[in-house]
């Protein structure tokens, strides 16, 4: 148990489910990100890689950074901690 009174196993389970919040918003800016790069910057085919590793790069820091938040966030409101028991005292 933590200070919030998070088991190990519930510090897990928020974690994966932060994780797919997390992959929601990567794809969220990387799509966004692709659609401004194709409609409004016109890219050439001469470096269409350097484009396509931009994209790339921000659904992973975006997956990153989306995760992080979400985890924070359901620490703050102690939301998802169900699971959670508060230690008994010991006899």
């Amino acid at each position: 148990m933590d200070r919030m009174l998070w088991c190990e196993e519930c510090r897990a389970a928020a974690r994966a489910r932060a994780g797919v919040w997390g992959w929601g918003v990567g794809v969220v800016a990387a799509v966004s990100l692709a659609l401004w790069i194709w409609l409004y910057i016109e890219p050439s085919d001469l470096v269409i890689g350097g484009w396509i590793a931009t994209v790339i790069a921000a659904l992973w820091v975006g997956a990153r950074v989306g995760r992080e938040i979400a985890y924070g966030v359901m620490r703050f409101t102690n939301r998802k901690a169900a699971e959670a028991v508060p230690p008994g005292p010991e006899a």
